[in-house]
């Protein structure tokens, strides 16, 4: 049915691999048309984190056009599932196995940051402002952490150990946060111009969701490489410190030469997002120019 959701917002026609078709346009469209008059998602493309495969279906079966019923009745499987994955799909582009559908929902819900490094999750999340004199003031807010062992076990079916230190956690959350508010923003833009008639503004906000998730997609396995890279310059300069405390000089030379790599790593990757960001900055000005 679409290539991705993003938070339910789908493109046409493909599943969750780029060359992956699932339906043709048409019915795909016809699919959108009846999730949205039917409450499975909103005008905006969200869908409902409620929705079931049998509601889902049930809808679709008795809606779908007799133009496309074969071609649906084929795929009708697959169209559930990448319906109800959409309810967390820019989540599982990053976190894919680690979580339980049903945590992915819980953390959907609870509007819940999340980080990832190797096995590990990171959980973030800011309370409305706190000791505010007046409204509109600034203020301060409290932000809860929970680290946690991913929901991935090892071979012997044990539950993955938690490894001692942090790195790089949370770095990718700064970009991720801005992100998901502008594509937030834009799919509400979306449903607004859609409910005016207005739809040159209502293509400019499409446009924009898509540019802004493009980037996210785009940002995440970048900002992944730095935190490992800052993960393992950690660990290295721990076994650094071990091996010139016990003077020994063929292990310190060794550990140096990866430190250094791993440092090359992670400068390569602020590297590649500062072109990045510089990439999407472009194609966002080219958007608003052309629109």
């Amino acid at each position: 049915m679409a290539k991705h959701f993003v938070n339910g917002i789908p493109n046409v026609g493909e599943g969750h691999g780029p060359d992956e078709e699932v339906l043709s346009p048409d019915c795909a469209h016809a699919v959108f048309e009846i999730c949205e008059k039917y409450g499975i998602m909103s005008s905006d493309g969200a869908v409902d984190l409620d929705a079931t495969r049998h509601g889902i279906l049930s809808v679709l079966d008795g809606k779908i056009p007799a133009r496309h019923k074969q071609e649906y009745d084929s795929k009708k499987d697959k169209v559930a599932d990448i319906i109800l994955h959409s309810r967390y799909s820019n989540l599982f582009s990053l976190l894919r196995h680690h979580l339980s559908e049903e945590s992915y929902l819980k953390i959907v819900r609870n509007q819940i940051l999340v980080d990832v490094q190797g096995e590990d999750l990171l959980f973030q999340i800011f309370t409305s402002n706190i000791l505010q004199r007046n409204v509109g003031e600034e203020a301060p807010f409290f932000e809860f952490i929970q680290r946690v062992c991913s929901e991935c076990r090892e071979t012997n079916g044990c539950p993955v150990a938690i490894k001692p230190g942090c790195g790089g956690f949370g770095i990718r959350n700064f970009l991720t946060l801005f992100l998901s508010i502008e594509v937030s923003k834009a799919m509400l833009e979306v449903s607004q111009a859609k409910a005016a008639g207005d739809v040159d503004r209502q293509t400019f906000a499409q446009g924009m969701v898509g540019t802004f998730t493009d980037q996210l997609n785009e940002s995440n396995p970048i900002l992944t490489a730095i935190s490992d890279a800052m993960t393992v310059e950690g660990s290295l300069k721990t076994q650094l410190n071990r091996a010139m405390a016990e003077n020994d000089d063929d292990t310190v030379c060794i550990l140096r030469n990866k430190l250094e790599k791993a440092s090359e790593a992670k400068r390569v990757g602020n590297s590649k997002l500062m072109e990045c960001s510089k990439k999407y900055k472009e194609r966002m000005k080219a958007l608003r120019e052309n629109s």
